[in-house]
């Protein structure tokens, strides 16, 4: 992190605001850096990628033989997908022209801005200011709909974050459905750890593994192995790996190869729970080798075979870790997630308070719901070029096509059919009731009427777990929809009829009911 020369613009976030930076190796005749902007929770990560141009033989060419040799380092670096800074000793517009016209997201400074900045009273204030213009407010943004998020773009958990990092020989077991953030939340504690912990290619102590396609414990051994001793999978997953006692020493042996104990991250735990069935005997050795040696420790993340689990005696996983219920985000998370990018984008937003009020009921406090939902606003100021934000813009969000069937899909991939009929027995309920509550008896003698015949035990447990969903919330004996406006949303997209008929013949099918 340290050198002896570099750009103004650097050492300034770095000598002022304490932002790290790292000197990468030259990419052919450009200085090459790693600056850490995730601070500004925008879309710059803790590694956003600098280029100094600075030379005399940089400078001297014709900006557009310096256009293209920009862009074939961002091509031999494989940074494509990142928002890059080109800081220019001299003019910049000009380059900046011919920059715009790529795929990958250019930010260029010349040399005047640059000491604007490091005049200013707040570098960052200045600095924000002379990058807005260069981006679109969505693209410069933090919210992301389609993947997992870490560093500058996770917001919230900070409870758990906390938790998983101060206690680090405890294992946790993460319940929680779809896209509530289960994987962004192990991919960020694995960041922080890394942080303090900093990994080297010889020694790794934090592992992430998807288990969503790994159906046997042999098979998660052998991703184990492969990832941390590639050259002696042959010698590790020999025969003697039916030996329970063997798999714990292989534990033992791949810590005291990479210097202590290996946090392993076992994302999508639900599918390796149903293939293994009643033999969970696998989850004996994990716990042995987290308990007496401190070879490992897990952070397993699933949802419904993980919540069934962890909540049954008879099985090695009940009391394996401490379970973390990861649910809807509180109205502070919601409000941080929303105010603080849109001040940094200069977004006014007029009655802010009830503007964030809104924004929290018709989300629940999902964060997939509220990153979507900012995503939208930002797009439609974009389009409209405007910088303030009023409730009356927030009408467009529930019209978009878009997020109504973002809201629609995640809910059908979060559900199965059994919880699916309760909900449409609850939407087919308000043509003759209009309430805005129902209890299980006003459930049940919907469905009853339909030819679904539920036992007790699965109302009840298909009512729970759409609470844990956040698609109803419970008050006493009393179910509503989380999201006021979702019953609504399901009117307007689907015959409530013809589903419940379509899903009673599923549940048939599945010998679910008779």
């Amino acid at each position: 992190m340290t050198g002896t020369l570099l750009p103004l613009v650097i050492s300034v976030l770095h000598e002022r605001l304490h932002f790290r930076y790292w000197t990468l190796p030259r990419v052919v005749r450009l200085d090459t850096f790693f600056i850490d902007l995730s601070d500004w929770k925008l879309a710059f990560s803790d590694r956003t990628p600098c280029f100094w141009v600075h030379t005399p033989e940089l400078l001297g060419q014709p900006v557009v033989n310096l256009a293209d040799e920009i862009r074939d380092a961002v091509r031999q670096k494989g940074w494509q997908k990142e928002t890059i800074l080109v800081l220019v000793e001299g003019p910049a517009d000009e380059l900046r022209g011919r920059l715009s016209t790529s795929f990958t997201q250019f930010l260029v400074l010349g040399e005047q801005q640059h000491k604007e900045i490091a005049s200013a009273p707040s570098p960052t204030r200045v600095m924000l200011d002379l990058l807005l213009p260069q981006m679109p407010r969505a693209r410069l943004g933090p919210y992301q709909t389609t993947r997992p998020v870490t560093g500058s773009r996770f917001f919230g958990r900070e409870s758990y974050l906390n938790k998983m990092i101060a206690h680090r020989n405890q294992n946790y077991v993460i319940i929680g459905i779809r896209r509530i953030g289960k994987t962004s939340l192990l991919q960020e504690v694995k960041r922080r750890l890394d942080l303090v912990d900093e990994p080297n290619p010889e020694q790794q102590r934090r592992l992430y593994i998807d288990c969503s396609v790994i159906t046997s414990a042999e098979e998660l051994y052998r991703e184990i192995v492969l990832r941390l001793r590639k050259e002696e999978l042959k010698r590790l997953l020999g025969r003697n790996t039916e030996s329970l006692r063997f798999q714990a020493q292989m534990f033992e042996y791949l810590a005291g190869q990479n210097g202590g104990t290996i946090t392993y991250l076992l994302d999508e735990i639900d599918g390796l729970l149903k293939h293994l069935g009643g033999d969970l005997s696998v989850f004996d050795v994990l716990r042995r080798v987290s308990s007496e040696d401190g070879a490992a420790r897990f952070i397993i993340a699933g949802f419904r075979e993980a919540r069934r689990a962890v909540s049954d005696d008879k099985t090695p996983f009940y009391n394996f870790g401490e379970p973390l219920v990861l649910d809807a985000m509180d109205r502070t998370e919601v409000k941080r997630m929303v105010e603080f990018p849109m001040d940094q984008l200069r977004v006014k937003l007029q009655g802010r308070d009830e503007i964030l009020q809104r924004i929290y009921r018709e989300t629940a406090g999902m964060p997939n719901f509220v990153q979507y939902y900012c995503q939208t606003l930002l797009e439609n100021l974009d389009r409209s070029s405007q910088d303030t934000l009023s409730v009356a813009h927030l009408q467009s969000v529930y019209e978009n096509r878009n997020f109504r069937d973002f809201v629609i899909k995640t809910f059908i991939r979060n559900t199965v059919p059994l919880e699916r009929a309760i909900v449409f027995a609850m939407v087919a309920k308000n043509h003759t009731r209009n309430a805005e509550s129902y209890s299980q008896k006003d459930i049940d003698d919907e469905l009853s009427r339909r030819g679904v015949n539920l036992g007790f035990t699965e109302l009840d447990e298909g009512c729970g777990n759409l609470v844990a969903a956040g698609i109803l919330q419970q008050h006493g004996r009393q179910y509503s929809f989380s999201i006021p406006l979702f019953a609504r949303m399901l009117e307007e997209n689907f015959s409530v009829d013809f589903v419940l008929k379509k899903t009673r013949d599923e549940l048939i099918a599945k010998k679910v009911i008779a």
